[in-house]
This record gives structure tokens, C-alpha cells and sequence, in this order.
């Protein structure tokens, strides 16, 4: 992908990005974008980062609300490749292979990257991070 990425604007490559993970397509995107923002110090314009957290919210909620959906995507071979095999990681492991978001915070780590890396306009917001005391076995 990053390859594909040396020839082509961003607007050019976030297709691809879209297609990475399609329960945070918002996610990849927002990296994506948010990186060339910053190097070139882009000012983007209050509303439209009101709008990305919101899609990014959303998208969250989306992808979180997955286990409600087992009905309609437990015949689903995109799904069904995603979560064949899942096991138990612990904190430690954690840690070791660089996991984040919901694997880090179910192992037990108190850590969220929307509140230590704020981003868009996350900062005007009060929210409490979510996680898993203790490891679930």
C-alpha cells in the first residue's frame, strides 16, 4: 500500500485506505489525512472537525455494535476471516506486539489515544475511556 501510496495525492490514495478495514473506514481515513495536515500546519475549518468526530464516533459505534449483528454476518466470510482464531491477550503481550485500542484496553491497560493525542476537536469533550479490569479467561 505504501508503495501504491508514492505516486498518488492523498485524495488519490484514500480509496485504498478505505479498504483496509471496512468497521473503521473513517479511522484509516482519518489518519491518513490528519498526518499531511499537521506536517503542512492545514487549519481545517471548525465544522468539518466537528463532522469527522462525529463520523469517527459513529464509525466506533458501528463497529463496536458488530456482536449484535452475529445474525446477519456469521455466514460472512470477510467477518468470519476477521475472527477465526481469536485468543485471550494479556497486558504484557499487549505491550510487546504494540496493540492498541479495544485489544489494549480489554488486557487491562488504561490507555486511550483519543485522550492522550487529542485530535480534530476531541479536546471539547468529556468522556470517560472505557476498559477491562483484569483479563477475562
Amino acid at each position: 500500500m505504501e508503495k501504491r501510496a508514492e505516486n498518488r495525492t492523498i485524495i488519490q490514495y484514500l480509496p485504498y485506505v478505505t479498504r483496509w478495514d471496512y468497521l473503521a473506514t473513517m479511522f484509516t481515513e482519518a489518519i491518513t489525512v490528519n498526518a499531511p495536515e499537521r506536517l503542512e500546519s492545514v487549519q481545517v475549518p471548525k465544522r468539518a472537525s466537528y463532522i469527522r468526530v462525529l463520523m469517527l464516533e459513529l464509525s466506533r459505534i458501528a463497529s463496536h455494535l458488530s456482536v449484535e449483528y452475529q445474525k446477519l454476518i456469521t455466514r460472512n466470510p470477510i467477518f468470519l476471516e476477521r475472527v477465526e482464531g481469536v485468543g485471550i491477550i494479556g497486558g504484557e503481550e499487549t505491550r510487546n506486539w504494540g496493540l492498541s485500542g479495544p485489544m489494549l484496553r480489554a488486557s487491562g491497560i488504561q490507555w486511550d489515544l483519543r485522550k492522550v493525542d487529542r485530535y480534530e476537536c476531541d479536546k471539547k469533550f468529556d468522556w470517560e475511556v472505557k476498559w477491562q479490569k483484569k483479563a477475562i479467561h
